[in-house]
């Protein structure tokens, strides 16, 4: 399956990183970006390994790290990155 990284992905990803440059080096930055190439990959090879979320339709989560989860939608022939949660934030409510 193809992974579509939306708009939002790019830019929650981009902060995300340049947060972590600032605040812990270039080290754990490349630490990070790794990390979430593997579980990109994981997410490839099987779409529904993650729990589906219960405030969003059709949308799964994967715990990247502890403080960072990525959110993403399956459809037939496609996995589209949705955005990447810093999880220090306050919790999204319920559409």
């Amino acid at each position: 399956m193809q992974v579509i990284w939306s708009k939002k992905a790019d830019i929650t990803f981009g902060v995300i990183v340049d947060y972590i440059e600032a605040k812990f080096g270039k080290k754990s930055t490349l630490k990070f970006i790794l990390k979430v190439d593997e579980v990109v990959v994981s997410i490839q090879k099987h779409p529904l390994q993650y729990k589906a979320s219960p405030n969003f339709f059709n949308v799964r989560k994967a715990v990247v790290s502890k403080q960072c989860t990525l959110f993403y939608e399956v459809n037939k022939t496609d996995i589209h990155l949705l955005y990447f949660w810093d999880n220090r934030q306050e919790p999204m409510e319920k559409s």
